[in-house]
């Protein structure tokens, strides 16, 4: 214990001596490192804030959407057809299924949304009175489309915060003002409550939604009577797999399909979105993740580098402590503690500045997005990077250390 607290003492003074060159030497560990935790910290932070998104619309959800199927064309070509819904298709899942609570068929698209001379591009969503509820939607005033609107292919329109806010900023109460949705007249009914975030931190919310009554948008917007997708709620969350078994059964039995492989439908819950949202954020961490890596290998070449002509221009007082008895493993230890000592200090600098840099980046994506970003470190990573650093301080140190130790005590006394 005591030689490895001189050696740690002799380390820090030696590095002390030349502070320019030790604080040049940090800067590739530190740029290294820091890159590593901020892209950690963002991407961990990307995945709290889609767990918060999913876990707005509940774990008891489950959306069935339609599923791109390749099909073989004339001469041996393939194109790809997507096989939509219809209200045929929901209403026999009302009917026949024990374990769904509720069920709406679901219809969306893009397109301009005006008043006047302002113009905002909107998701235009179709649904009916029980939409609302199942996507839990809440409103902030007005009141909901009812089963009259959708009879009647009533032009009626609920809107989210941010296209209240860019076609209405200059009244209070947007509520019974006429919009154009797709160059139709829409009388507004609600507003709905501010959302915020958005999946995958920066993808649309409630916010952006205009919502029509479906059979208005089936017939005045989109021109068909097809269901892009059902969104349903189960009855008990402990049968969610019973629950999606039996929507495959009523399903395929409307669909006539006998082999599983030919299902032209998938189904996604809660868990499904979660997997895939962690599995998007894994493969941008990995990827730039490697790069970052490749930082810290460069800041560690620059580690041996400066700690070979360290040895070099220490080669006189490697002679003289060897003269009066160091042995060269002492040399070697003091060498290497140096190495480890610079790459330590850089990776604890590095983590500091990465966290801070983190944060900045998470505060400013935050604002651009309209969501809470707060980056998150695991501690297993800050173990995992700090042990790293020490590792490349004798990876990266160990072969000037040796050359140190294995020099010649007379030839070194002699060297200028």
């Amino acid at each position: 214990m005591h030689s490895f607290r001189e050696n740690l003492r002799i380390a820090w003074r030696n590095l002390m001596t030349n502070k320019t060159r030790s604080i040049l030497t940090l800067l590739g560990m530190v740029i290294g490192v820091a890159a590593v935790i901020s892209i950690v910290s963002l991407g961990e932070g990307l995945k709290l804030m889609f767990s918060g998104e999913v876990g707005k619309l509940g774990s008891d959800f489950i959306q069935i959407v339609p599923k791109s199927i390749m099909r073989e064309g004339g001469g041996g070509d393939f194109e790809g057809r997507v096989d939509n819904f219809s209200l045929a298709d929901v209403d026999a899942l009302k009917r026949n299924s024990t374990l769904l609570k509720g069920i709406v068929p679901g219809m969306r698209t893009t397109g301009m949304v005006k008043r006047g001379e302002k113009t905002y591009i909107a998701l235009i969503e179709g649904g009916g009175p029980e939409f609302i509820g199942i996507a839990s939607i809440e409103l902030a005033s007005g009141s909901n489309i009812t089963e009259s609107d959708v009879r009647a292919r009533g032009r009626v329109a609920i809107i989210g915060d941010n296209v209240k806010e860019k076609l209405f900023a200059d009244i209070e109460n947007p509520l019974g003002q006429t919009i154009k949705v797709r160059e139709e007249n829409f009388t507004v009914i609600g507003v709905m409550e501010t959302k915020g975030g958005g999946f995958g931190g920066g993808g649309p919310t409630e916010d952006d939604f205009v919502i029509v009554p479906l059979t208005t948008m089936q017939s005045r917007i989109l021109g068909s009577d097809e269901v892009l997708y059902m969104l349903a709620r189960v009855k008990d969350i402990d049968k969610m797999d019973e629950a999606r078994e039996e929507i495959r059964h009523i399903l395929r039995q409307r669909r006539h399909l006998t082999d599983p492989t030919q299902e032209d439908f998938d189904m996604l819950t809660a868990d499904d979105m979660m997997e895939l949202g962690s599995n998007i954020v894994n493969m941008m961490i990995m990827v730039f993740g490697v790069i970052a890596a490749f930082s810290l290998l460069i800041g560690g070449i620059g580690v041996l580098s400066i700690m070979l002509v360290t040895v070099t221009e220490r080669t006189s007082e490697i002679g003289l402590r060897m003269a009066i008895g160091a042995a060269p493993r002492t040399v070697l230890g003091q060498f290497l503690m140096e190495a480890m000592l610079l790459t330590a200090v850089g990776g604890i600098v590095g983590l500091l500045f990465g966290w801070l840099g983190a944060i900045g980046l998470g505060v400013l994506i935050g604002s651009l997005i309209g969501g809470d970003w707060t980056p998150a470190v695991p501690l297993h990573i800050v173990v995992i990077t700090m042990l790293f650093s020490a590792l490349f301080g004798v990876v990266f140190g160990i072969i000037p250390a040796y050359l140190a130790s294995r020099k010649d005590p007379v030839e070194s006394l002699r060297y200028e």
